[in-house]
C-alpha cells in the first residue's frame, strides 16, 4: 500500500521586507521599471516592531507594494542610519526569485540607473525551461527574475501571464547546508530537501571565481508552488545588525502555515495578535534561522 505524501507545513511565500536608507527612490525604481504599485502607506506600529524585537522600528515610514499580478508581497520600511549592504556576499536573505512572464521583455524595458543588471537573461543550468536574469535593486537586494516556461519536475513552480507576479523563492546563504536544512525540515515536515551542487554564475562573478565553480545547494518545496533555495557560502559575512532594529537590504522573509501554534509551541515562540494590511491572517511569530535570518510565520 502507498503512503500518502505528508504535505508541506509551510507556504505559500506571502513575501519580503526591505530596508531602505532611501524610501522614494526604491519605491519609483519598482513601480517605474517593474511595474508595481504602491498598495499601502503608513508607519511601523508598536505591534510589528513588538513582534519584530525592533523597537528602533517604530513610527520608520513604511510602503506595501504590489507586483503587476496585483499580489502585494513587497514591504518596504525606510531607516535612514543603516549599513548598506554588500550583495552576495552577506549571510542570510541574500536573493528574491520573482516570477515573470516574459524576462525579455523586462530587459528591453529597464533602466540601469534604477538596476544594476548582474545577469543577463540566459536559460539555467537546471532546466532549459527556465529563462531568468539577476538584478540590483536601490537597497541593496538582488533580485532572479523568473520566466518559467513549462512544468519543471520535480519542482513544483508557478507560471505566469504577469509581467511581474509572486516572490516564489526566497534565496538563503548559510555558512552550513545541513544545519539549515534540518532547521527548515523541522518546521515544513515534508518530502526531504533536494541537495545537490550546481553553478550560480552570479556568485562566481561576485567573488571572482571560475565561472564553472560550483556550490552546495538544497531546494525545500513549499505549498503553493514555492520553494526555499539554501546556499552554502560559508565565506560571506556574517549577518549583523544593531539590536532593536532590522537588517538593510532583505530584513526578513514571510511565510504562511497552517500550523502555527504547533510550529510556535514546538519552537518557543510567543503568537503575536496583528491587524495590519500586510497579513492576510491575524497571527504571527518570528524565528530565526541558522544563519541569524529573521523568518516570519503567517496563520494562513
Amino acid at each position: 500500500m502507498s503512503q500518502t505524501k505528508q504535505q508541506p507545513r509551510l507556504g505559500p511565500i506571502l513575501g519580503a521586507t526591505l530596508v531602505t536608507d532611501n524610501l522614494s527612490r526604491l519605491v519609483s525604481a519598482y513601480c517605474q521599471q517593474l511595474g508595481f504599485q504602491v498598495q499601502y502607506q503608513g508607519q511601523v506600529s508598536q505591534a510589528l516592531a513588538d513582534l519584530w524585537q525592533a523597537p528602533a522600528c517604530v513610527g520608520c515610514s513604511m510602503l506595501i507594494l504590489a507586483a503587476a499580478s496585483g499580489d502585494a508581497w513587497l514591504r518596504v520600511i525606510e531607516r535612514t542610519d543603516i549599513q548598506p549592504v554588500t550583495p552576495l556576499k552577506r549571510q542570510g536573505w541574500m536573493a528574491l526569485e520573482v516570477n515573470v512572464a516574459d524576462v525579455d521583455a523586462i530587459r528591453r524595458n529597464l533602466s540601469t540607473d534604477d538596476f544594476a543588471v548582474i545577469g543577463e537573461p540566459a536559460y539555467l543550468q537546471i532546466s532549459d525551461a527556465i529563462k531568468a536574469m539577476q538584478l540590483i535593486g536601490p537597497a541593496g537586494e538582488v533580485s532572479y527574475l523568473t520566466e518559467v516556461q513549462r512544468p519543471v519536475p520535480p519542482f513544483q513552480l508557478p507560471q505566469t501571464d504577469s509581467y511581474t507576479a509572486s516572490l516564489f523563492i526566497p534565496v538563503l546563504a548559510v555558512p552550513d547546508r545541513q544545519q539549515a536544512v534540518d532547521f527548515y525540515q523541522q518546521l515544513n515536515q515534508a518530502e526531504p530537501a533536494l541537495v545537490f551542487d550546481t553553478k550560480i554564475t552570479v556568485l562566481n562573478k561576485a567573488w571572482q571565481r571560475p565561472i564553472e565553480q560550483q556550490y552546495p545547494v538544497a531546494t525545500l518545496q513549499l505549498a503553493g508552488n514555492c520553494l526555499f533555495e539554501i546556499d552554502q557560502l560559508p565565506e560571506a559575512e556574517p549577518l549583523y545588525y544593531p539590536a532593536g532594529q532590522l537588517p538593510s537590504g532583505i530584513a526578513m522573509i514571510s511565510c504562511f502555515t497552517r500550523e502555527l501554534d504547533s510550529i510556535a509551541n514546538r519552537m518557543g515562540a510567543r503568537i503575536h495578535a496583528l491587524d495590519d494590511p500586510y497579513y492576510p491572517g491575524s497571527r504571527a511569530i518570528l524565528l530565526k534561522g541558522t544563519a541569524g535570518e529573521l523568518i516570519e510565520l503567517v496563520q494562513v
